[in-house]
């Protein structure tokens, strides 16, 4: 008896030995075999969704472009500006909620409507002229007037465009791998400049809120279009007999029985 309990410990150390090299090795190709993991199957695990998603999102690595409206009286060519982007927040998206209760029971949060989050909050690098924001400046004149202070139509200021790129460490498009575009961008709030001499060397910077009405993301990153490339199938009609509309029979020949009466047979049988 002793032998043999000895002898079938040494089995099933030896099967779950073999059953953990087996998953841990699937696990690595990123086949779940429906087994409890272990501490090291575990991290190998964690190690292939590593890799199969091209690592971690790095903070610091993402694309800024500003699309400004047509009127703005200091073009549209940012390059720069977006080069200069030195950090901004990508938005958020709320879902409002409206309590119901019936009678005592634990109340329900129902989805009633969605909102867009706060403002889209950037930080820009400084040059020497403050070309960048003299930019600004010239975008919130062009939404109210300095000298008569009357606001300028919505879509003369707003008709510009933001997208937010997350990238990986390609170059170029390729190294987009998520994005959203921002409708209808205006900078809402142009913050103060802080100078000291305590700073010395430090570089300038300007903060801007920027107000938007939306944003959907890009699906494909590298037009940057919030639209989905389709393939048209071509389609194939059938011409019904006589005057185009089924008759009872018809209809029933089409369930798979020979008559109504059947069909009215069946039905009734499953009453």
């Amino acid at each position: 008896m002793a032998f043999g309990n000895i002898t079938n410990q040494i089995k099933s150390a030896l099967r779950d030995e073999v059953t953990g090299r087996v998953s841990e090795s699937l696990g690595d190709l990123g086949i779940n075999t429906g087994k409890r993991a272990s501490r090291n199957n575990s991290i190998s695990e964690f190690q292939a969704s590593l890799e199969r998603s091209s690592g971690m999102a790095r903070a610091n690595k993402y694309e800024v472009q500003i699309i400004a409206p047509p009127k703005h009286p200091g073009g549209q060519d940012v390059r720069t500006i977006n080069l200069h982007c030195n950090s901004i927040t990508m938005p958020g998206h709320n879902l409002e909620q409206q309590v119901q209760r019936f009678g005592s029971e634990p109340a329900t949060e129902l989805v009633t409507s969605h909102t867009f989050a706060g403002n889209i909050t950037a930080t820009f690098y400084l040059d020497a002229s403050l070309e960048t924001k003299a930019w600004f400046d010239k975008w919130q004149e062009l939404a109210v007037n300095p000298i008569t202070h009357k606001a300028a139509y919505y879509k003369d200021y707003a008709e510009a465009e933001m997208n937010i790129w997350q990238r990986n460490g390609q170059d170029g498009v390729a190294g987009r791998t998520y994005g959203v575009k921002c409708e209808e961008v205006y900078p809402a709030t142009v913050s103060p400049i802080e100078y000291s001499y305590e700073g010395g060397s430090e570089i300038a910077t300007l903060s801007v809120e920027f107000a938007y009405r939306k944003w959907r993301q890009i699906s494909d990153t590298e037009s940057g279009t919030t639209v989905r490339r389709e393939q048209y199938i071509n389609t194939s009609s059938e011409r019904l007999s006589g005057n185009g509309v089924l008759d009872a029979n018809a209809i029933a020949n089409g369930l798979g029985y020979s008559s109504v009466s059947s069909l009215k047979k069946y039905l009734k049988g499953q009453v």
